[in-house]
C-alpha cells in the first residue's frame, strides 16, 4: 500500500496536539571517497552510496528500493539533504560510514518493517526516525551509535519515535535539543543514550529507584519511583510516564518542550514543587485517576493543563500565570472530573474559579460541547508559598525569534478574529 510517511507521521505528532488540546527527493552534496569494502551486517549483498566505486547509487532510497530483505545499505561520509521520508520497508541494515560525517538533513527515516537496523549517522533538522506501521505491531529493530539533532528554534523534530511497535533496541545514541517519544510500545531494550548531555533513563518495570540526573524520563509501568531536581529543556515530551504508580515527581524545571513538559498516564502519583515554563502544554493528563498536583508553578505556557478522560485527579496550591490573549487562558478538560482547591488564579480572586469541562459531540461540526464545570470553590487570593517562597512572576525574556516559546501566535490569529470572543475572554480571565 502506497502510503505518505510525512503525513503518517504529522498524523501522529498532530493527534498527540489534539489529544493536549481538544482530546524523496535526496540531493548529494558528498565529496568524492574513496570506496572500500566493509563486513556486511547481515549475509545479503552489500549496496554502497555516495563514494567514488563503479555502481554507487546516489540516493539513499534508490538503494533501499534496490536491496533485498537481509542486504546492508551502506552510506559513504557525505551531506545527503533528504526533502522526504527515507522510506526503509525491508528487513536491511542502513548503515553510515562516521556518524560525525554522514549527515542525513531534513525529513529523515520511516521504519516500517521489522528487523531493521540503523548506525553510524548524524540525523538533524528533520523528523527524526520513526518506527511505526500504520498501527501494526512489529518488532526487533535496531537503532544505534547516531546522533539527532536539532536547531532550538525547531520544534517538531523528535529524534526517535516508536509507535506501536515493541521489542526495539535504542543503543548509544546522542541527542541534542530532541528527544524520544514512545507510543503504545513496551518491552524495548532503550540503554547508553544521552540527551543534552545528559543520561536518557528509560525504565520499564521499575520499582524503588530516585532519578536525580537525567536528560529525559521515560517511566512505563513503574511503582516507587521518584524524579527529583532535574532541568529538562528543549526537548518534545520531557518526562512521560505509563501505567506508574506511586511515584513523585518534585523539584524539577520543565522549560522550552515542543509538546509538553510532562505526559502522564498513570495514577496515584504526586506531582509536586515543580516549574513549567514556556512549554506548549505545561502538563497533560490522559485517562488518569487519583493523581496529587500540588504546589507546582506554571507559567507562560501555550497551555496550563490538559485532561482527557481523567477523574479524582486533586489540583491544589499552583500558581497559574497566563495572559488573556492566549490559549493557556483555560485549562483543558475534556470529559473528565477532577477536585480543585485553592490555587492562585494569575490575580487574587474572591469568588470562585470555574474549570471548563468538555465532552465529544456527535455532532459533525462541533467536535466538543460544554458540559458541568469543575470549580476551585477557594481560589487564593495571593501566589503560593512554592519551595519555600512566593512563586517568581518575573516575565522571561521571549525572543520573537525563537519558534520554541512563541507557541501563542495560531491563537493570537484564531481571537483577533472573533473580538467578541476575545472580549469575553478578557472578562473571564
Amino acid at each position: 500500500m502506497d502510503r505518505n510517511p510525512i503525513l503518517l507521521y504529522k498524523t501522529l505528532v498532530v493527534g498527540i496536539i489534539i489529544l493536549f488540546i481538544i482530546t524523496g527527493f535526496n540531493t548529494l552534496t558528498a565529496a568524492v571517497i574513496e570506496q572500500k569494502p566493509i563486513q556486511p551486517l547481515y549475509n545479503g549483498n552489500t549496496l554502497y552510496v555516495g563514494g567514488s566505486g563503479e555502481g554507487n547509487y546516489t540516493k539513499i532510497q534508490d538503494a533501499i528500493d534496490n536491496a533485498s530483505d537481509g542486504d546492508t545499505v551502506f552510506v559513504y561520509s557525505g551531506f545527503y539533504n533528504i526533502t522526504n521520508f527515507i522510506i526503509i520497508n525491508k528487513s536491511i541494515a542502513l548503515i553510515g560510514e562516521n556518524k560525525f560525517n554522514t549527515i542525513i538533513n531534513g525529513s529523515a527515516i520511516s521504519i516500517e518493517v521489522p528487523k531493521v537496523n540503523v548506525s553510524g549517522f548524524t540525523i538533524q533538522n528533520g523528523f527524526g526516525i520513526m518506527i511505526s506501521n500504520n498501527f501494526e505491531e512489529f518488532d526487533n529493530n535496531c537503532i544505534y551509535d547516531n546522533i539527532f539533532k536539532s536547531s532550538e528554534d525547531l520544534i517538531w523534530f523528535s529524534g526517535i519515535t516508536i509507535s506501536n511497535s515493541s521489542y526495539n533496541t535504542i543503543s548509544d545514541n546522542t541527542f541534542i535539543n530532541c528527544s524520544l517519544m514512545i507510543v503504545s510500545s513496551y518491552h524495548n531494550s532503550i540503554n547508553n543514550n544521552t540527551i543534552n548531555d545528559k543520561p536518557l533513563v528509560y525504565f520499564e518495570g521499575a520499582s524503588n529507584e530516585v532519578i536525580d540526573e537525567a536528560g529525559q524520563v521515560i517511566l512505563i509501568d513503574c511503582q516507587d519511583i521518584t524524579v527529583e531536581n532535574l532541568e529538562l529543556n528543549n526537548l518534545f515530551i520531557s518526562i512521560e510516564m505509563i501505567d506508574s504508580f506511586n511515584c513523585l515527581i518534585s523539584h524539577n524545571k520543565f522549560s522550552n518542550n515542543a509538546i509538553a513538559g510532562f505526559f502522564i498516564n498513570s495514577s496515584n502519583n504526586i506531582i509536586s514543587g515543580n516549574i513549567f515554563l514556556n512549554n506548549f502544554v505545561g502538563l497533560g493528563f490522559i485517562y488518569c485517576r487519583e493523581n496529587n498536583l500540588t504546589k507546582n508553578s506554571f507559567k507562560s505556557n501555550g497551555g496550563i493543563l490538559f485532561f482527557e478522560t481523567s477523574t479524582c485527579n486533586l489540583v491544589s496550591y499552583n500558581n497559574f500565570k497566563y495572559t488573556y490573549k492566549s490559549f493557556n487562558l483555560n485549562i483543558i478538560s475534556v470529559e473528565s472530573d477532577n477536585k480543585w482547591f485553592k490555587n492562585f488564579w494569575n490575580r487574587p480572586r474572591l469568588l470562585p474559579k470555574i474549570i471548563w469541562n468538555f465532552k465529544t459531540s456527535k455532532l459533525k461540526n462541533l467536535p466538543l460541547m460544554p458540559t458541568f464545570p469543575d470549580i476551585d470553590w477557594r481560589p487564593a487570593i495571593k501566589p503560593n508559598e512554592i519551595n519555600g517562597a512566593d512563586s517568581d512572576y518575573t516575565e522571561p525574556i521571549v525572543l520573537e525569534n525563537n519558534i520554541k516559546i512563541s507557541h501563542n501566535s495560531f491563537f493570537n490569529m484564531f481571537l483577533d478574529r472573533l473580538p467578541l470572543l476575545e472580549g469575553l475572554l478578557y472578562l473571564m480571565r
